[in-house]
């Protein structure tokens, strides 16, 4: 779509998207560019209409934070997520930008106020834990074993729907993340499909010691299969997330979320004395910061514990 730059002030910001996301698409991995497409078609482009881009001001932005907050849903069943809204507003941000660096509107200082929210998430207690690995170590599929694998390393559930027998080194005791398989939309298409791509960050790209513990569960032959399969057929994360529910019921279990058992690995690791960056770079962070921030979700009895250590 060509843009007369000459006529700046009006140009429409949904124009404006469009050449921006054409721009993007050799620039960023497809998943990204998938994501992006979807919420600019979704919510983006249906609020701002036929708002001039010269208009696009803290003031628009922070109504549009609002709307999303309150009325965002799709279904119209009330709003979005913080989250969902953060990552709506980096796209603005990002586009926003490449049009300032394009001479196209002035610099804008982006300050923005989102609503409090103290997500808390749904984590299965140490006996409920307990329970569940008992149950992994007896039914010892290799799906029970790539669960236990989330547990003692925390690697993503996309993570380990990648994984590889090759990516395992049983001489080294060492685990290599380098990949991740997730099933992406194209709204064009009205379809899905399922890719393999390099990780989410290159901080993501990472090598993990196996713990001692997990050794005598990696029974696996020396080739390329995909180890939750055990051939050169893949499970994609849904799929993984509904053995993982089957489970929970199976042995009586709160209903958590496979992701959940990421947050408890951090935790425990927090309260075992980990050291911070150790653990960071376990997860795949780019910093310390975000793994406190993130996943680390000290339970009560350890407060109790910490607690009773101070002596008046």
């Amino acid at each position: 779509m060509k843009i007369n730059l000459k006529r700046k002030k009006y140009i429409k910001y949904n124009d404006w998207l469009d050449k921006w996301l054409i721009l993007q698409k050799n620039q960023i991995k497809e998943s990204t560019y998938s994501t992006y497409k979807t919420h600019i078609e979704n919510h983006i482009k249906p609020y701002f209409k036929d708002v001039y881009i010269s208009k696009m001001t803290n003031k628009e932005i922070q109504e549009f934070i609002n709307d999303k907050i309150m009325y965002g849903r799709l279904d119209h069943q009330g709003g979005l997520s913080v989250k969902t809204v953060k990552e709506l507003v980096n796209i603005i941000k990002l586009s926003l930008k490449s049009a300032i660096n394009n001479h196209i509107i002035e610099s804008i200082i982006f300050e923005f106020k989102y609503p409090k929210h103290n997500h808390i998430i749904q984590m299965l207690d140490h006996n409920e834990c307990e329970q569940l690995i008992k149950y992994l170590k007896q039914e010892r599929t290799f799906i029970s074993i790539g669960i236990l694998l989330i547990l003692c390393t925390g690697i993503r559930i996309g993570e380990l729907c990648a994984l590889t027998n090759q990516d395992i080194n049983l001489n080294k005791q060492e685990l290599y993340i380098d990949k991740t398989l997730q099933r992406i939309y194209d709204i064009d298409n009205h379809s899905s499909k399922i890719i393999i791509s390099s990780t989410k960050t290159h901080h993501s790209t990472r090598i993990i010691p196996i713990p001692n513990t997990l050794l005598p569960y990696l029974e696996i032959e020396n080739n390329n299969y995909y180890f939750l399969t055990q051939n050169e057929k893949y499970i994609e994360p849904r799929t993984l997330r509904y053995h993982f529910k089957r489970i929970l019921k199976k042995i009586d279990l709160s209903n958590v979320t496979v992701h959940s058992l990421r947050h408890y690995f951090a935790s425990q690791c927090i309260e075992l004395g980990f050291d911070y960056n150790c653990l960071s770079e376990i997860l795949g962070h780019s910093s310390p910061s975000t793994t406190m921030n993130l996943y680390v979700h000290s339970k009560k009895e350890y407060k109790k514990t910490c607690m009773n250590k101070i002596v008046i």
